[in-house]
């Protein structure tokens, strides 16, 4: 059965690319490799995901604790922006209230946020690319083979092909209405 993309079978598609040898899983790993591997693919998803796609951006309700009044902090947010006029930002584990200067909220508050989603949850597009960069960071960092480094450039380029696929097809784009085009039509 055809499934979608673990992080072990990035691992080892990244090994694969340097010549190493495969895993079979990453727990208890003491490989070195398998380390800086592990650290580029979440940087690197990081990377593409604070970018915010249709998968990770949403509206988000935070509600203060009954006790404190305090909004708990919720390490998945990579982004947010707020449409009520104030201005927040994360303070240790909580939110804190800048135009307010208060860590105390009376009611709920909305944001816009983009959030961190696991390499397993991605849509299989974004895990290519993920893979794809990690790779080519991972041997020009470490190996430095230019030979290879041109393979995994052209592998690159082709997932950066499928993101921009996938974001024409997700999103609900339109060309009449981007700014000026409107305008330019109603000239008389």
């Amino acid at each position: 059965m055809l499934m979608i993309m673990s992080k072990v079978e990035a691992v080892n598609i990244i090994l694969s690319a340097i010549g190493g040898a495969p895993v079979d899983t990453l727990d208890d790993n003491d490989d070195v490799d398998v380390d800086n591997i592990l650290r580029l693919i979440d940087r690197v998803s990081r990377d593409i995901q604070l970018k915010g796609w249709d998968f990770n951006t949403c509206s988000l309700v935070l509600t203060p604790d009954a006790l404190s009044h305090k909004i708990m902090w919720n390490d998945s947010i990579l982004k947010f922006t707020s449409s009520d006029g104030h201005t927040y930002a994360k303070r240790g584990a909580y939110l804190f209230d800048m135009t307010d200067g208060t860590f105390v909220f009376d009611n709920s508050i909305t944001l816009q946020v983009i959030m961190a989603v696991d390499f397993e949850d991605l849509p299989q597009t974004f895990a290519n690319y993920v893979t794809a960069k990690a790779a080519l960071e991972f041997q020009t960092r470490y190996m430095g083979d230019g030979d290879v480094s041109q393979d995994l450039v052209r592998e690159l380029q082709e997932t950066e092909q499928e993101l921009v696929t996938y974001d024409l097809s997700m999103g609900n784009y339109n060309m009449l209405q981007v700014t000026g085009v409107a305008a330019a039509l109603n000239r008389t």
